[in-house]
């Protein structure tokens, strides 16, 4: 016994019923083709490529991102972080100071090192000053030490860090002594836009940071002469006081205290001296027998560094005297003690940012260099101060014209057919539904209420054959 072959068929199709339904149809899928296209455009018309940028949180705004909102970029989104580690050398945005990462006390990626997002630098202060001056030297050098702590908000997002940064930058008349404060490459441009704000924080820098040393170098020089001390070092530490607590916060209101906590005297064919805070009735170093004669330059010097490293972390707090210059002659010691004979007792860096009397008796080799300082003032901060970098990101970028028609095309025609299909089983559907005789062949459609008899239909057939 042969088996039966099985029977190949087709779908028997008619029309769908009603005046309207085609042209409807057609008119929908038009339209659906058309946004289609549109969407496609905005999803396969553009391709991902890589970029740098010095802003963390930049963003890309496209034309269709009216139409895709979810399709806009957002904020910190499209770039990678920086990685740090121990060792690295980092600079703000103001570009004044150099930093190294000298600790991470508490790592934010793996077990010792610092993954940096772009967030601002509210969190970060100064902590403490080192000064060593060297009279047989003639350098002076400073290091500074900057924490950074994770606020309330970063540690419950999970970003919970703190790290030290440290600069250091010497001082010295010596030709062959490389400066490197970065304040310094500002000067020569500053000199024709004084008014831009960049350019006066840089000059402003520079001048103060000099004549701030040089104030404390010819007093060390003086009293070297005189009493055979060659090497003053102390150390200062600050309160903690970051920009997120506010301009209206006590600790930056108040004029900044000089709290020296460690002091260290040499003397030629004598000895050295260490003191403490402990050592003195008053509880200042600086009111020590040996000391006195360097009360105003360290003060001064103090001051300075204070002002200038929280001026580059971009903290506006108002009892910053290069802020607000009203609060010089509280900050700043206009003249030095005058205990012994000859000594000059008038402070540069005083005499220069006030604009004072005692201007007109500076060395011109000064007058002539930082004579414009105070014209700078007041100075400015645009805004928190970010670590300067360029970062890896990632950018959407139009396809070349042939390479985006394909795949708009491809993919549009593989969308609406999906859809038409869809829509054609579904309306089908609904017509089935609605009427007993929908899925009959129109020539063997039976109007409503007519039955043919089998007889007649029997004969009929008999007839064909």
């Amino acid at each position: 016994m042969l088996l039966s072959m099985p029977s190949i068929e087709y779908p028997i199709t008619r029309d769908f019923p009603g005046r309207l339904f085609a042209p409807f149809a057609f008119a929908g899928a038009f339209i659906l083709i058309g946004c289609l296209a549109v969407i496609n455009a905005a999803l396969v018309g553009y391709e991902t490529v890589t970029g740098f940028h010095s802003n963390f949180n930049v963003t890309q705004t496209l034309w269709f991102n009216r139409f895709l909102p979810m399709q806009a970029s957002k904020a910190g989104k499209l770039c990678d972080p920086r990685l740090l580690s121990l060792g690295d050398t980092v600079t703000t945005n103001y570009t004044l100071f150099q930093y190294t990462l000298a600790s991470i006390e508490k790592p934010n990626a793996g077990d010792s090192s610092l993954s940096y997002k772009g967030w601002t630098l509210e969190n970060c202060d100064i902590t403490s000053l080192y000064v060593t001056g060297n009279a047989d030297t003639f350098i002076i050098d400073s290091t500074v030490t900057v924490s950074c702590r994770a606020g309330s908000t970063q540690i419950a997002q999970g970003n919970n860090y703190e790290v030290t940064l440290r600069t250091d930058w010497p001082e010295s008349t010596l030709a062959g002594k490389y400066g490197t404060l970065l304040g310094v490459q500002k000067v020569l441009k500053s000199r024709s836009t004084l008014n831009a704000d960049a350019n006066a924080r840089g000059r402003m820098l520079t001048g103060v940071t000099d004549i701030a040393a040089s104030d404390f170098a010819i007093r060390m020089l003086s009293l070297s002469a005189l009493t055979n001390t060659n090497i003053i070092s102390f150390q200062a530490d600050f309160p903690w006081c970051p920009a997120y607590l506010g301009r209206d916060a006590p600790c930056a209101q108040q004029v900044p205290l000089v709290n020296v906590t460690n002091m260290f005297v040499s003397v030629r064919g004598n000895d050295s001296f260490a003191f403490s805070p402990s050592d003195s009735t008053t509880g200042s170093v600086l009111d020590l027998p040996l000391v006195t004669n360097y009360a105003g330059v360290v003060r001064n010097l103090v001051q300075s560094a204070y002002a200038t490293i929280r001026l580059d972390l971009g903290n506006p707090a108002l009892n910053n005297f290069l802020l607000a210059p009203a609060l010089i002659p509280s900050t700043l010691a206009a003249n030095f003690t005058e205990i012994v004979p000859n000594l000059p007792s008038d402070s540069f860096l005083y005499a220069i940012l006030v604009n004072g009397p005692a201007f007109r008796n500076l060395p011109s080799s000064v007058t002539a260099t930082y004579g414009d300082l105070s014209a700078l003032f007041p100075l400015a901060v645009p805004g928190p101060a970010v670590v300067d970098g360029v970062y890896l990101c990632r950018f959407q970028r139009a396809k070349s014209p042939g390479s985006a028609f394909i795949a708009v095309l491809v993919a549009t025609l593989s969308m609406f057919s999906s859809a038409w299909g869809v829509f054609v089983v579904v309306a089908a559907g609904v017509v089935k539904r609605r009427g007993p005789n929908a899925n009959a062949c129109a020539e063997h459609y039976a109007p409503p209420g007519f039955l043919e008899p089998s007889e007649k239909r029997k004969s009929r057939e008999e007839d064909s054959i």
